[in-house]
């Protein structure tokens, strides 16, 4: 990766140029030479991998999806065929720059092409998949988070609890190495998982910690519960917040419970988490977009259902290929994630920086459902669902169950209220606004919140889920 300091403020034109040397780089020195399931693909396609010299002509290739990833039962080192294979002695070229002591080599190394170790998808959707990192990957990692830092801010002198789950993926990870790339003082607490609300609401208390990074809807319920604990977040400055779908619903609402809980300052991040791009970008402020890494992955935006490349600020498929990855790589891989505003190559209006930017929310393209009602065939949206339920001040947690009876189908929401809220009232009201909303019937009751919480996963798994489709296929 280059320096960010020069890359971050490079022009928009400069910017293209270097992604389209770093992908006829990527794809004839790696996706061609070394990478099994690509070369294969160039093989059956009669496709020239020279041929391919820009972005116009990446459209040209077939895309990669998940299920191409995954093993299956009968071959379980499949996975692998998506590893860049290791160079043979002396098959890579040897550049030579100039230090003080005359010529060194400055061109890849076969150890760049050593398995390190192992990061998993979170598997909300299907089973994770697995993805390698050398040691050239974990230094790209670690950049990607001194960057993520930059942009939001965050310092070593900034006391940091780190609350995203412990687990073999790149979320935690890249957390952990921001923080001691940068040296700050932090707690690495594994999540509710490992350590628990309780524990993790101390540390930040005694350790008067001014940042928590979190998933969003774990966010939420730290701050409503707080007082259940007997805690104080009078340091507390700043929530970061990812790895699950982080509308600005979520923003606006972790916005004023820092308010109401006496937060020094009430300022929400958010960082958009993409296994596949083995990094996550940040926003210096919230609803200015995903400032990427346009040295390490190359984006486009691409209509779901066609596969036809948008332009800039249509709503579209967040699609991925690696610049510069060693282990697993990827090229043209359909993430499944809705970017609702696009991309955009335009000066960030805040900070100034000029990478491209992701505009607006993360929809999961999986969370779109087709209803049956009686007038016929419904669209609906369970991403506006999780915005809706986001900025209700009085919810405290609750998960939908999409269900089928004859040719009918209906929501069923089961929620439970904050301490001291109108629980009859909450259910009467959500039944209303949700039924006009999607114009479906709906369902609304109440219950415990340890039921609820263990049917979400709540502390039990990375993310909580909170819609299931219960529909007999």
């Amino acid at each position: 990766m280059q320096a960010w300091s020069k890359i971050s403020r490079m022009p928009a034109a400069g910017i293209k140029k270097l992604q389209e040397e770093l992908l006829q780089k990527m794809i004839t020195e790696e996706f061609a030479v070394r990478h099994p399931y690509y070369r294969e693909m160039f093989k059956e396609k009669n496709i020239d991998p020279a041929s391919i010299k820009g972005f116009n002509d990446l459209s040209g290739l077939p895309f990669t999806e998940k299920k191409d990833l995954l093993p299956p039962e009968d071959d379980p080192l499949h996975p692998k065929k998506f590893v860049l294979e290791q160079p043979v002695e002396g098959e890579l070229p040897k550049k030579k720059g100039f230090s003080l002591f005359g010529k060194k080599e400055t061109g890849p190394k076969k150890d760049d092409y050593v398995f390190h170790t192992l990061y998993f998808s979170s598997g909300r959707t299907a089973k994770p998949a697995p993805y390698e990192y050398t040691h050239y990957d974990l230094d790209n990692l670690k950049e990607a988070g001194l960057r993520a830092f930059d942009i939001l801010e965050i310092t070593r002198d900034d006391t940091l609890i780190n609350a995203f789950t412990y687990a073999p993926n790149a979320y935690f990870w890249q957390m952990f190495y921001s923080t001691t790339g940068i040296g700050s003082t932090a707690l690495q607490t594994g999540g509710g998982k490992v350590l628990g609300l309780e524990k993790i609401l101390k540390a930040l208390d005694s350790m008067e910690a001014p940042v928590l990074v979190a998933a969003p809807g774990y966010a939420a319920f730290a701050l409503q519960t707080l007082d259940h604990f007997g805690f104080s977040a009078d340091n507390l400055e700043r929530i970061v917040i990812g790895i699950d779908y982080a509308p600005m619903e979520s923003v606006e609402k972790i916005q004023k419970l820092m308010k109401s809980v006496g937060a020094k300052e009430e300022k929400v991040q958010r960082i958009y988490f993409l296994s596949e791009a083995k990094s996550g970008w940040a926003e210096c402020a919230p609803d200015y977009g995903y400032h990427t890494n346009p040295d390490h992955i190359l984006i486009e935006i691409v209509d779901p259902e066609s596969g036809e490349v948008l332009g800039e600020g249509e709503k579209g498929e967040v699609v991925v290929t690696h610049l510069d990855t060693r282990g697993t790589a990827l090229l043209r891989f359909r993430t499944g994630d809705i970017a609702t505003g696009g991309i955009t190559t335009e000066l960030c209006p805040n900070c100034k920086r000029t990478v491209p930017r992701i505009l607006g929310d993360i929809e999961r393209k999986e969370l779109y459902f087709e209803m049956k009602s009686k007038e016929g065939p419904v669209s609906f949206n369970a991403n506006a669902l999780r915005s809706m339920m986001f900025g209700k001040d009085d919810v405290l947690l609750w998960y939908a169950e999409l269900q089928r009876s004859g040719d009918q189908d209906s929501i069923k929401i089961t929620v439970k209220g904050v301490s001291g809220s109108d629980e009859d009232k909450l259910q009467s009201e959500l039944k209303q606004e949700i039924a006009r909303e999607f114009d479906l019937p709906v369902e609304v009751e109440g219950s415990t919140l340890d039921a609820v919480a263990n049917k979400i996963g709540l502390e039990k798994t990375i993310t909580e889920k909170t819609i299931f489709d219960n529909r007999q296929s």
